[in-house]
């Protein structure tokens, strides 16, 4: 009985093992598989990835969606494309497939933030860019700015400052078109609005919102001209810790110039500049240029400018400066708790010699659902930054005469003066200006928000938050005595506290019945900000030596000792309705009323209204047929915003300190020092924009085109007056500026497999400025420290560069005798176009040279992201690489 129980179990273990080596054989058989992909409405499909997920190979559709790929009976095909839903088939050793890919419509669903509340994508009827942070954290920024360039059409953000840690301009659309009261635009972080970039960590960012036309704007009202960003940072979300960490770092490299006068060059022109000058009072400049008495020394040249050193200060000054973020992270929570915490370390050397920027912040983000009605919620977020400034600006230290060296042997600071005399700078060393300054700006700003929200009814909700922004900063400055041009040393102390508290309550309710969506908001915000700054500085020259920098080294100046206090209140109240019909005819309409302490008594509350509309053309039954076209919307919208960033109360007459010596003792006073205007008012901006968005092959080709119109009205502007008056200027309302233009977007997803993506962005941006309205005057002018003047004329960009037209070089006494020229001119000095042609040149014969406002701004970005999986490593590494952001400013020509 065992051999036959035994025989038979033999035989079933022969057949398992045929059975099995079948299979095997079935599934390593190779074929191939060829077919067909298309959409719902049997339209082929291209570029559809097919992946072989066991032999990892992988084919993509051609134009007419056919396929043909080599593989094993017992494989899986993964079939994906952008903007369609993902599917997985079994080979079974079939060799034909038809695959019918359904749209995703998430795309469309996509989450906007608009300003105290969300909406779908689909449903935006205004002029709306959103930016996720999709890889942005994984570039290495000095500034979380910098992710915006290039990326969205009418942002304009540009490195004005070389310093690190500087912030760049951001101007939306041209600005708000103001004079005097500023062009920013208002961020918003987590809803607090007044922010700043620079307490934000790019790692900690969800996805930044720009509100461009006064439509989405305007439910900000009194800060909104210039347009709106808000920043949303990331939440926990449920399940387990996640922790990450990311390092990155590069360096950067300042801009110079390659053309710098060496030694020989310099004395070249020195020996010219100074026979042109002798020879003009009547010497004889065949006398030797140096050791000669009957040449005066005010027109020699030193030997020494040939024969000593041979220095380039923007080489010896600026050097390749690395920059290095570390930042860690952890997310996670349960049903009822959900919680996201970071903490990141920033290190940014400066390409000039001793400047750099450091920083340290951390945030927590916690949401608690007490029931099923209430929810609260707590963020804190503090940051202290440490800053090296230069004692100087870049053109007062490159511009030093090459022979001089950086050192001596000995370690002290050479001078021109130490070979040249009186002839030359008295300016010290540019290196003794950076290694013997200490120039140091530190900053602590914590902020903090609480917010509980309660759900009252089906679809009616109240929320309420109180936040503030609590900031300490402090200046120190000290020069050393080898360090200054006069070898006295000064030094300098200041330090400043704001307390902004800001409290919002918002009644929401939203509601869907059969084709119809309704949602409104109903808002009340009040907002205080208290200031307080304190300064004081030493007598110049007293400080006991140059080892102890702090003034109680030193004799405490009066003059330079002063404390103040001020403070500014904001009272808000707003609405915004919002309705759909069947999801294809969409309006929003809006109303902020806001009361700022900054305004007169006359003037207090401006009113700030909205109203858009858009037709999603593509839900048509008539547009069924369009395959290719997956969303096609048609938006119209108009707003009005204000502009409030001014100072403090100055619609009253301000006072301040002055000095008066009656019985010839000297006494302190305070005297009027602004004439007051209690009917200031708001700066108001009036703006339409039209746009399409058109969105092709299951958007993964999308466009976004904008036309607008803003009108700046009752601009805030120092006006000037009569100074009989006993003032200079007044602070008024008066003149009207307008920005119009074009914007395109373009965004291409070109391809996204498991592991590797391509997408790209080009955006354009056309802006023209204009000034309309100069309160009755057709051009005012203003002049700074380096002569350029710059004009405000009717029909012509604000701030137009104007000056004389250079057209040449005068080259000898007879040319200056013959021609049109400036009273003083000398043979090697400009000549310039005589434009009215009266044989004279002044102040008539002036000229817009250009604007540095740009015509055309073009964007263009590249992402490529490679996702590597290294098993024995429980995490990914994902790899970014980013095209160079090219931005084109065309500006008028200086011809």
């Amino acid at each position: 009985m065992e051999k036959k129980t035994n025989h038979l179990t033999s035989k079933i273990l022969a057949f398992l093992l045929m059975a099995c080596s079948t299979i095997g054989e079935l599934a390593a058989q190779t074929i191939r598989m060829q077919g067909k992909v298309v959409d719902e409405k049997n339209a082929p499909l291209a570029g559809v990835s097919v992946r072989d997920t066991v032999n990892r190979t992988g084919v993509t559709t051609d134009l007419d969606g056919h396929f043909s790929i080599m593989t094993n009976s017992g494989s899986t095909l993964t079939f994906s494309l952008i903007g369609y839903l993902s599917q997985n088939h079994k080979v079974n050793g079939r060799q034909h497939l038809t695959i019918t890919l359904k749209e995703d419509i998430s795309a469309l669903d996509e989450v906007v933030v608009i300003g105290y509340g969300t909406m779908k994508k689909s449903s935006v009827t205004a002029a709306v860019s959103k930016l996720e942070n999709k890889n942005l954290d994984q570039i290495p920024l000095a500034r979380p700015e910098a992710a915006l360039q290039g990326r969205l059409a009418g942002v304009n953000v540009s490195q004005t400052r070389s310093a690190p840690g500087s912030a760049p301009l951001i101007r939306i659309r041209g600005g708000s078109g103001s004079i005097d009261a500023g062009n920013s635009p208002l961020v918003v972080v987590d809803g607090f609005p007044g922010g700043s970039f620079a307490n934000v960590n790019m790692n900690d960012v969800e996805s930044i919102e720009v509100l461009k036309d006064a439509s989405s704007a305007a439910i900000y009202g009194s800060r909104g001209a210039g347009g709106v960003i808000i920043i949303t940072t990331k939440r926990g979300k449920t399940g387990k810790p996640v922790l990450n960490i990311n390092a990155n770092g590069g360096v950067s490299t300042a801009m110079g110039h390659d053309d710098w006068l060496d030694k020989d060059e310099y004395y070249a022109y020195a020996v010219r500049y100074q026979n042109r000058e002798f020879n003009y009072v009547g010497g004889d400049t065949s006398i030797p240029v140096w050791g000669d008495n009957r040449r005066p020394p005010q027109y020699q040249v030193s030997d020494a400018l040939r024969n000593n050193a041979n220095t380039n200060w923007q080489d010896a000054l600026l050097s390749p400066a690395p920059f290095q973020n570390y930042d860690l992270s952890v997310s996670g929570g349960t049903e009822n708790v959900k919680y996201y915490a970071s903490a990141i370390i920033k290190d940014v050397q400066g390409t000039l010699k001793n400047t750099w920027f450091k920083s340290y912040g951390a945030r927590a983000n916690v949401d608690v659902k007490v029931n099923d009605r209430v929810n609260m919620g707590l963020m804190l977020n503090p940051n202290y930054t440490r800053n090296r400034l230069s004692p100087h600006a870049m053109i007062d230290l490159v511009k030093y005469p090459p022979f001089v060296p950086v050192q001596n042997p000995d370690g002290s600071y050479p001078k021109a003066r130490d070979y040249w005399g009186l002839v030359v700078s008295g300016q010290t060393n540019p290196m003794a200006f950076m290694e013997g300054s200490f120039y140091f700006d530190d900053a602590m700003t914590t902020i903090g928000e609480m917010y509980a929200s309660i759900d009252l009814a089906k679809g009616l909700k109240i929320k309420s938050s109180i936040g503030t922004t609590i900031s300490y900063s402090s200046s120190d400055r000290f020069r050393s005595t080898w360090g200054s041009t006069n070898g006295i040393s000064i030094g300098t102390a200041s330090d400043s506290r704001t307390i902004n508290l800001l409290n919002e309550n918002v009644l929401s309710y939203n509601k869907d019945f059969n084709n119809h969506h309704f949602d409104a908001i109903l808002g009340a915000s009040y907002q205080r900000a208290t200031s307080r700054s304190s300064a004081m500085g030493a007598v110049p020259g007293s400080f006991n030596n140059d080892i102890i920098h702090t003034l109680n080294n030193a004799i405490i100046d009066p003059a330079q000792t002063r404390t103040s206090k001020t403070e500014w209140g904001l009272v808000s109240y707003f609405s915004r309705v919002h309705y759909a019909y069947k999801d294809k005819y969409l309006l929003s309409a809006s109303m902020r009323t806001d009361a700022s302490s900054r305004f007169g008594p006359n003037n207090k509350w401006g009113w700030f209204p909205s109203a858009s509309l858009a037709w999603r053309v593509s839900q048509e039954e008539f547009m069924k047929s369009l395959s290719a076209i997956s969303d096609l919307k048609l938006r119209a919208s108009y707003g009005s915003t204000g502009n409030f960033n001014i100072g403090n109360f100055d619609y009253l007459g301000q006072i301040g300190n002055t000095y008066y010596s009656p019985n010839n003792e000297l006494s302190n006073a305070q005297v009027q020092t602004t004439l007051g205007n209690p009917s200031l008012s708001w700066e108001k901006t009036q703006e339409y924009d039209f746009g399409i968005d058109l969105g092709l092959w299951a958007n993964r080709l999308n466009l976004t085109v904008d036309y607008y119109q803003k009108t700046t009205s009752n601009l805030l502007y120092n006006v000037s007056i009569p100074a009989i008056t006993g003032f200079t200027s007044w602070l008024t309302n008066i003149g009207k500026i307008r920005n119009q233009g074009i914007e395109l977007e373009l965004t291409s997803r070109n391809f996204q497999g498991g592991s590797f993506s391509w997408s790209t962005s080009f955006n354009l941006a056309h802006n023209k400025n204009k000034v309309i309205d100069l309160g009755g005057l057709s051009e005012r002018l203003y002049t700074d420290r380096f002569g350029m003047s710059w004009l405000l004329r009717l029909g012509e960009p604000m701030f137009s560069y104007y000056g004389y037209q250079a057209i040449g070089v005068l080259q000898n006494q007879e040319e200056v005798a013959n021609t049109p020229v400036l009273s003083g001119s000398k043979p090697g000095n400009p000549k310039y176009q005589d434009v009215n042609g009266d044989g004279r040149i002044n102040p008539e014969d002036r000229v817009i040279l250009g604007s540095y406002m740009p015509k055309t701004i073009l964007g263009l970005v590249n992402d490529f992201s490679w996702k590597i999986l290294i098993s024995a490593l429980p995490f990914k590494l994902h790899w970014v690489l980013r095209s160079i952001t090219s931005r084109t400013n065309i500006t008028k020509a200086m011809s």
